[in-house]
C-alpha cells in the first residue's frame, strides 16, 4: 500500500468516513446531545441570542459559543439536525491539522513527527469516539491548542504582542465554550516556560515581558468573555448571574453535583487514553530515545502532567474532560516513534489487525444465534455484513507491509476508525430504538398542537424539545396524581425501570429510553388504574 495521496487528503477522507458513519447510523444521544440542541432551539425560537434557555428557564451550565454556532448553521441552512452535529467534528479536524505546524515548532529537525502526528491524534480511540459527539470538549481542545501554539511562537520570535493577543483570543474562546476551565489547560504551560524553553531562547526572552504577556492574554480573554457574561447576567436575573460566575466552576472543583469520582480515577483509566498506540511497537521501541532536555518533550510534559494532577483532585470527572491533553500525548508518541528503529517491510499493526479479525469473527458468530437471542429480524444480515467487512479488512491489513513511521500511523489510524465505526454501526443497528426519540417527540408535539396539556414527571432534560420543535419545552411536575386530578384531559410522561412495554388502556405511546422505558399516559386513566400508578414509584 503506497501513500500516493497527501496528508491533508488522507485526513479529510478518514474524517469524512468517520463522521458520515456517525451521522447515518447514530441518532442524537440523550441526554447530552438532545439537551444541547434543545438549548440552541429554544434560543432560536425565542430569538434570544444572549441567554441560553431550556424549558423556559435560563440554562447556566454552559456558555453560549456552541449554541451560537448551531444557530449560525441554521441561519445558513435552515433548522436541521445535521449541521449542529458537524460543529464538534469540524473543530476536532481543525485540531488535528493544527498539530502539524505545532510539531514543526517543537521539533524543527524532526520532520517525521509532523508527518505522523495528525494520524496518531486522529487514531486515538477516545478521539474517534468523542470527535463525533456534539459536546463542548472538541471546541475547547482547539482553543487550548491554538493558545499553546501562540505561546511557542511567542517564545521563538520575541515579537510579543500579536501572539499574546492570539493567546488571549484563544482563552476568551475557551471561556465562552466551557468556562474558566481553559485556564487549567493553558496556564501551567505558560508559567513553566523557563523550564521548557531552550537555552538559546531563554537568553533572548525578557521574562518580565513574558509574564506581562501572559497577563495581557488573560485580560484579553476575560474581557472577551465578560462582553457576553455581563449583559447576559443582567438579562438572565440574579440566580443566573450567580450560576454563570460562580456555580458551575466551584461546584465541580469542590463538591461535584455530577460525575463525582475518587482522585485515582483518571490514573486507573490512563491506559485507555493511550489506545491503540499502547499496542504499537514503535512506541515501545522508541521510549529509550526520549530525552528530557528536549524542548518538545518538556513542553508536552508541562502541558499534560499539571492538568492530569489538577483534574485528579477535582471532584467531577469524565473521560472527555482530558481530551484537550490528548494532542500532547499524540506529540509525545510521534516523537517516541521517530526514535524507533525501522526496516521497510516490517508490520507494526499485528495486534490491531488481530483485534479486527477477532471482532469480525464475534460478529459473524452472533449472526448465527441472533434468533435465539430474540434480536430484531434484521440482526442476522447486519451482523453478518459488518462482521464480514471486518474479516476482509483484517486479512487485507495483515499483508500490508510498513514503509515508514507515517505509513504505520496511517494504517493504524485507518484500522481504528474502521474497527470503531463498524462496531458502532452494528450496535446501533440493534439498539438504535433505545436512543432514537424522534417519533415520541413528534407524538408530544402533536398532542400539544391539539391543545392538550402535557407535562413530564420528575427529571426532564429537554430530550423532546428539538425533535418536537417545542418552543418552551415541557413543564415538570413532582406530584403526578395531583396534577392529573387538576388536568384529567391532559397527558403525563413518566419513565420506569422496566424495559418492557406496559399494555394498559390510556398509554398512548411507549418507547425505549436507554436502560428504561418511557410512556405517555392519559391523566384520566392514570387516576383510575393502580398498575399505572405503580410505575410512578419505579
Amino acid at each position: 500500500m503506497r501513500l500516493k495521496l497527501s496528508n491533508p487528503i488522507w485526513l479529510m477522507l478518514l474524517w469524512t468516513g468517520l463522521v458520515s458513519v456517525s451521522l447515518l447510523n447514530r441518532p442524537l444521544f440523550p441526554i447530552d446531545e438532545t439537551r444541547y440542541l434543545a438549548v440552541a432551539w429554544e434560543m432560536w425560537s425565542r430569538n434570544d441570542f444572549l441567554v441560553p434557555y431550556i424549558n423556559g428557564q435560563p440554562y447556566s451550565h454552559k456558555p453560549p459559543f456552541l449554541f451560537w454556532l448551531m444557530q449560525m448553521s441554521w441561519g445558513i441552512f435552515g433548522v436541521n439536525e445535521w449541521t449542529p452535529r458537524l460543529i464538534a467534528p469540524a473543530f476536532a479536524l481543525a485540531t488535528v491539522f493544527l498539530t502539524v505546524p505545532f510539531a514543526r515548532l517543537l521539533w524543527p529537525q524532526r520532520p517525521v513527527i509532523a508527518d505522523s502526528v495528525p494520524f496518531i491524534l486522529l487514531g486515538f480511540w477516545l478521539w474517534i469516539v468523542f470527535s463525533t459527539l456534539t459536546l463542548f470538549d472538541m471546541l475547547l481542545s482547539f482553543f487550548v491548542l491554538l493558545g499553546l501554539h501562540s505561546l511557542v511562537k511567542a517564545s521563538l520570535t520575541h515579537a510579543g504582542f500579536k501572539y499574546w493577543l492570539l493567546f488571549g483570543l484563544s482563552v476568551g474562546g475557551g471561556i465562552l465554550t466551557k468556562g474558566p476551565v481553559i485556564l487549567i489547560h493553558c496556564l501551567p504551560v505558560a508559567l513553566l516556560a523557563p523550564w521548557w524553553a531552550q537555552e538559546t531562547e531563554t537568553n533572548g526572552i525578557n521574562w518580565r515581558h513574558w509574564y506581562l504577556g501572559i497577563l495581557l492574554g488573560l485580560l484579553t480573554g476575560v474581557l472577551m468573555a465578560l462582553s457576553w457574561a455581563l449583559p447576559a447576567g443582567f438579562a438572565g436575573g440574579e440566580v443566573y448571574q450567580k450560576a454563570i460566575f460562580l456555580g458551575q466552576t466551584t461546584g465541580r472543583l469542590v463538591n461535584s453535583f455530577a460525575h463525582a469520582a475518587p482522585w485515582w480515577w483518571y490514573l486507573a483509566f490512563f491506559p485507555l487514553f493511550l489506545l491503540p498506540w499502547l499496542l504499537w511497537r514503535p512506541f515501545w521501541a522508541g521510549l529509550p530515545t526520549l530525552k528530557l532536555n528536549e524542548k518538545g518533550v518538556r513542553f508536552c510534559i508541562a502541558w499534560f502532567l499539571p492538568v492530569f494532577i489538577a483534574f485528579s483532585f477535582v471532584s467531577g470527572k469524565q473521560l472527555h474532560y482530558l481530551l484537550p491533553e490528548i494532542p500532547a500525548l499524540a506529540l509525545l508518541i510521534a516523537r517516541t516513534a521517530d526514535g524507533a528503529p525501522l526496516k521497510k517491510g516490517w508490520q507494526f499493526h499485528h495486534l490491531l489487525t488481530g483485534m479486527t479479525l477477532l471482532v469480525g469473527l464475534i460478529a459473524v458468530g452472533l449472526s448465527r444465534v441472533s434468533d435465539a437471542l430474540s434480536w430484531p429480524e434484521t440482526a442476522e444480515s447486519l451482523l453478518l455484513g459488518w462482521g464480514g467487512l471486518l474479516l476482509i479488512s483484517g486479512v487485507v491489513l495483515r499483508f500490508i507491509a510498513v514503509q515508514s513511521i507515517k505509513h504505520s500511523a496511517l494504517l493504524i489510524c485507518l484500522t481504528s476508525i474502521l474497527l470503531l465505526s463498524v462496531t458502532s454501526s452494528a450496535y446501533f443497528s440493534l439498539k438504535r430504538q433505545r436512543y432514537d426519540i424522534e417519533q415520541p417527540s413528534k407524538t408530544v408535539a402533536n398532542l400539544l398542537a391539539e391543545g392538550k396539556a402535557v407535562v413530564h414527571y420528575k427529571k426532564y432534560h429537554g430530550e423532546y424539545n428539538f425533535y418536537g420543535r417545542l418552543p418552551h419545552g415541557l413543564p415538570v411536575v413532582s406530584d403526578a396524581l395531583k396534577w392529573s386530578r387538576q388536568h384529567p384531559e391532559g397527558y403525563i410522561i413518566i419513565a420506569y425501570k422496566s424495559k418492557k412495554h406496559v399494555h394498559r388502556d390510556g398509554v398512548v405511546f411507549q418507547h425505549a429510553f436507554k436502560n428504561k422505558t418511557k410512556a405517555i399516559i392519559s391523566a384520566d386513566f392514570l387516576l383510575k388504574d393502580p398498575e399505572l400508578q405503580a410505575l410512578l414509584n419505579q
